[in-house]
C-alpha cells in the first residue's frame, strides 16, 4: 500500500510539475510568429527574383532573346536549349509560393482589425506570383503548392492552366470588392509596391485581372471579353504614378534580392556578350524613337550605327560588332545602378490593352477611343523610362515629334498596339513572351539554330525542372499527359491556335 501511495505522490507531483513546462520553454525574446508586414516584404522582393544568376538564365538568355530584344554572342543557342529554364520555378516555388501561402494562412486566423484588408492585398499579390510562373511554364502545381508545412502536401499536384486562370480572376474580383468598400492595411512602408494605398492596389488587381482576360483571346473570347469589361468598370490604372514596381537599394551584393536583378544582369554579362537586337534595334531607329537614346546609347550619348552594327538574330556568327544596352541604365562598362526599379506591370500596357479592348469589343470609350488609348500607351511608354533617372528622360517634344512621323493607322490597330506592347516590355522578358504568344506582333523570325533544335519555332514556354520530375515525378507525369506534352514548343492552354 505504501508503495502505491509513493508512486502516486510522484506522480502527482510530476504532473504538478509539468504544469506550465511549455510557457516555460518559449523564448519570450522570439516572437511566434513572423508580423505579416514582414513576410510581405520578403515576398515582394522575391516576386522581383531571388539572384541575377537565376535572372539571367530565365529572363535575359532566354525569354529576352526569344521576343528578340536581346542577344547573347556566347549564349544565341540557350534560346532553344532546355537546360537552364529551371530558374524562375525553383527559385519562386521556395521563396515566394511558401511564404505566401503561410501569409495567407496566418491572415484568414487573424483577428486584427486590418487583416480583411491584408489578406486582400496579399491574394492580389498571389495571383501576381502564380501568373508570372504559369505564363512560364503551363500547368503547375497551385491549388495544394506551399502547402507542404501548412497541411503536409509534400507532393503537390499540377492544376491545368485554365482552372488556375479562372480562379486568378475570382480571386482579383473578390479582392478588389474588399479594398472598394474601404478599411486601413497594416502593412505600411513594407509594402514595398504601394505603401498600404488601397487605391493602387485596387487599380493594380484591376489592371491585372484585364491582362489576364486579354490572355484568352485565343482560346475563349467570350470570356477574355466579360473579363475585361469587370476589370475596365472596376477602375484600372490612371497614370504611371499606379506603376507597380520594386525599388531596389543602391548596394553590389550579389547574394540577395536587394539588387535589382535585371541591372545586375546586364551589369556582368554586357560588357561582351549581351547585346541589343537587330530586330529591336532596326525597328526602333526606322522609327526615329527617341527611347534609341536611352536604351542603345552608350554614356555619352552616341547612337552611331558604326556602334550599333548589332549581330542579326537571324545570322549565327559571333563575329559582328554588337551595341549593348545603355551603360547610363542597364550597366556594362559605366556607373551601374543597382536600384533600378524592376517593373511588374506599368500604365503604359493598360493603356494599350485598353486600345486593343476598345478595337475587338468596343470597350473602353468604343471604336473612337483605339486612337486615344494608343497615344496614351506610347507617351506613357516613353515618359515612365524618367523612373531611371535623369539621363532617360524624353521630351513632351521628342514626343510629339514622334507621333507626327509616326501617325496611329486605324487599319492597322492591332499590329501597332502589339508593337510598341512590346517595346514598352523592354526588360519584362515573360510579359513580352507572353503578348507577343497571344497576339502574334511583332512578327518574329527564328533564328538558324531553331531549325536543328525546336524544328524551326520559337520556343513557346519553358520546360518543367529535371528537379520536379526527380522530386514530384507521378504529377509531373500526369501534368506532361494533361498539358499535351513538355518540350519547348509546347502550347499550354492559352496559347493553342
Amino acid at each position: 500500500m505504501k508503495k502505491i501511495i509513493i508512486s502516486l505522490v510522484l506522480l502527482i507531483s510530476f504532473s504538478s510539475c509539468d504544469q506550465g513546462f511549455e510557457e516555460l520553454n518559449v523564448n519570450p525574446t522570439k516572437p511566434v510568429q513572423l508580423d505579416p508586414s514582414t513576410k510581405l516584404t520578403y515576398i515582394q522582393l522575391y516576386t522581383g527574383g531571388s539572384s541575377y544568376v537565376a535572372h539571367l538564365f530565365w529572363n535575359v538568355i532566354h525569354l529576352m532573346q526569344n521576343v528578340q530584344h536581346l542577344n547573347n554572342t556566347s549564349y544565341d543557342s540557350f534560346l532553344y536549349k532546355e537546360g537552364n529554364t529551371h530558374w524562375l520555378f525553383e527559385e519562386q516555388f521556395k521563396t515566394t509560393v511558401k511564404n505566401i501561402a503561410d501569409l495567407e494562412a496566418q491572415l484568414l486566423l487573424s483577428t486584427q482589425p486590418t487583416a480583411t484588408v491584408d489578406l486582400a492585398i496579399a491574394r492580389i499579390q498571389k495571383v501576381l506570383i502564380f501568373s508570372r510562373i504559369t505564363d512560364a511554364y503551363g500547368d503547375i502545381p497551385y491549388s495544394e503548392a506551399g502547402k507542404g508545412f501548412l497541411e503536409g502536401i509534400r507532393f503537390p499536384k499540377y492544376d491545368e492552366q485554365s482552372f488556375i486562370y479562372q480562379d486568378m480572376l475570382e480571386t482579383l474580383e473578390a479582392s478588389s470588392a474588399i479594398l472598394s468598400s474601404g478599411g486601413t492595411s497594416s502593412y505600411g512602408s513594407a509594402d514595398l509596391m504601394f505603401s498600404g494605398d488601397l487605391g493602387k492596389w485596387e487599380r493594380f488587381s484591376n489592371s491585372l485581372m484585364l491582362r489576364l482576360a486579354m490572355r484568352m483571346v485565343k482560346v475563349d473570347n467570350g470570356n477574355a471579353k466579360l473579363w475585361a469589361t469587370k476589370a475596365i468598370a472596376g477602375g484600372v490604372m490612371t497614370s504611371n504614378a499606379d506603376i507597380a514596381y520594386l525599388q531596389y537599394e543602391n548596394s553590389s551584393n550579389d547574394g540577395g534580392p536587394n539588387v535589382n536583378p535585371f541591372t545586375k544582369t546586364l551589369t556582368s554579362r554586357a560588357s561582351t556578350q549581351i547585346k541589343i537586337s537587330k530586330t529591336f534595334m532596326d525597328f526602333m531607329k526606322s522609327k526615329q524613337d527617341p527611347r534609341v537614346s536611352v536604351l542603345f546609347s552608350t554614356t555619352n550619348g552616341d547612337t552611331s550605327y558604326a556602334l550599333q552594327s548589332g549581330q542579326d538574330i537571324n545570322v549565327d556568327t559571333r563575329s559582328q560588332a554588337n551595341s549593348k544596352p545603355n551603360i547610363n541604365i542597364f550597366g556594362g562598362s559605366g556607373n551601374v545602378i543597382y536600384d533600378a526599379p524592376f517593373f511588374f506591370q506599368t500604365y503604359a500596357e493598360v493603356e494599350l490593352m485598353l486600345a486593343e479592348a476598345a478595337e475587338r469589343w468596343g470597350l473602353a470609350g468604343g471604336a473612337t477611343s483605339v486612337a486615344t488609348h494608343y497615344t496614351k500607351g506610347v507617351t506613357a511608354a516613353m515618359q515612365y523610362l524618367s523612373m531611371y533617372g535623369a539621363s532617360a528622360n524624353i521630351t513632351t517634344s521628342q514626343i510629339n515629334d514622334y507621333f507626327i512621323l509616326n501617325p496611329f493607322d486605324a487599319s492597322q490597330a492591332l499590329k501597332m498596339i502589339n508593337e510598341q506592347y512590346w517595346v514598352a516590355t523592354f526588360g519584362n522578358g515573360l510579359e513580352s513572351f507572353s503578348n507577343w504568344k497571344r497576339s502574334g506582333f511583332p512578327v518574329l523570325v527564328p533564328a538558324n539554330v531553331a531549325a536543328t533544335l525546336t524544328g524551326g519555332e520559337i520556343p513557346r514556354r519553358l520546360p518543367y525542372p529535371a528537379s520536379e520530375k526527380l522530386n514530384n515525378p507521378a504529377n509531373v507525369a500526369a501534368a506532361i499527359v494533361q498539358q499535351g506534352g513538355d518540350l519547348l514548343t509546347t502550347r499550354m492552354w492559352w496559347d493553342k491556335n
